[in-house]
């Protein structure tokens, strides 16, 4: 007798939340001195601490983020929000020689990475694209961590 066997992959789970509330497609283009910056994280921050639908997105090398919620659903819930904007880089060292701490740099102004200094804000209305230009970029130190 033959033995047959099936295997059944894993599917991500894009079963929409009951309780989430309708989502907008909202793009932010992040700009340095009116140029695209690539690879950077945008999150939305709502007022709300308690708002558990806060959308974030990673810029492609045109600078455009497609606003994300929960993780997995395309589209922002509309409202008021304050936005981070960071691209981390950590010092290189050789894994079979670690340093004890290593630092960690924001290519953008360390102000943009912390939802209580940003001066950047958006409010959701409907279908919307939306730019902010974060100035000029460098390594700028933002925390030190432990290697290990």
């Amino acid at each position: 007798m033959p033995l047959i066997l099936l295997f059944f992959g894993c599917a991500e789970d894009k079963t929409r939340p009951a309780d989430m509330p309708p989502l907008v497609d909202c793009t932010v283009r992040i700009l340095s001195e009116e140029q695209p910056l690539s690879g950077v994280t945008v999150e939305f921050h709502h007022e709300d601490h308690n708002f558990k639908w806060g959308a974030s997105g990673v810029t492609d090398a045109n600078g455009n983020a497609r606003m994300v919620t929960y993780g997995r659903f395309f589209g922002v819930v509309e409202g008021k929000y304050v936005v981070t904007v960071s691209k981390l880089e950590r010092d290189e060292f050789d894994p079979e020689n670690p340093p004890r701490h290593v630092r960690v740099y924001t290519l953008t102004d360390a102000q943009y990475t912390d939802p209580r200094t940003t001066p950047l804000q958006i409010t959701v209305s409907g279908r919307m694209t939306e730019t902010f230009d974060v100035g000029k970029t460098g390594r700028n130190v933002l925390r030190i961590e432990d290697a290990q």
